[in-house]
């Protein structure tokens, strides 16, 4: 899988503490793989180096699958891809808002 592009969507929520859950979507031609994980909340939009924290991590744990470990499977990325980390995305309307019981 060659990962042309990613992004990111989450980790953002109202507590200015604790880890806030979103996920990262590694994007190719053939496909995408989406990893959830948690961090830390972003303090400032300015301080891009959490998001490339946060690809670094996603990145880990797709290569600890089963098919990567192996050798079945070769993960790469597109060059330059790694130092232009896009901010993350609005979480979805779906999960921000609270589903109403009737």
């Amino acid at each position: 899988m060659h990962v042309e592009r990613f992004e990111i969507h989450g980790f953002d929520g109202p507590e200015p503490e604790g880890m806030q859950p979103g996920t990262v979507s590694l994007i190719a031609l053939n496909g995408r793989i989406e990893v959830a994980l948690t961090a830390p909340p972003r303090v400032s939009p300015w301080k891009t180096g959490r998001n490339r924290r946060i690809l670094a991590r996603a990145l880990e744990q797709v290569l600890r699958l089963p098919e990567f470990r192996s050798g079945q499977s070769a993960l790469s990325v597109a060059p330059g891809l790694l130092d232009r980390a896009p901010p993350p995305l609005p979480a979805p309307p779906e999960a921000a808002a609270p589903h109403a019981q009737g």
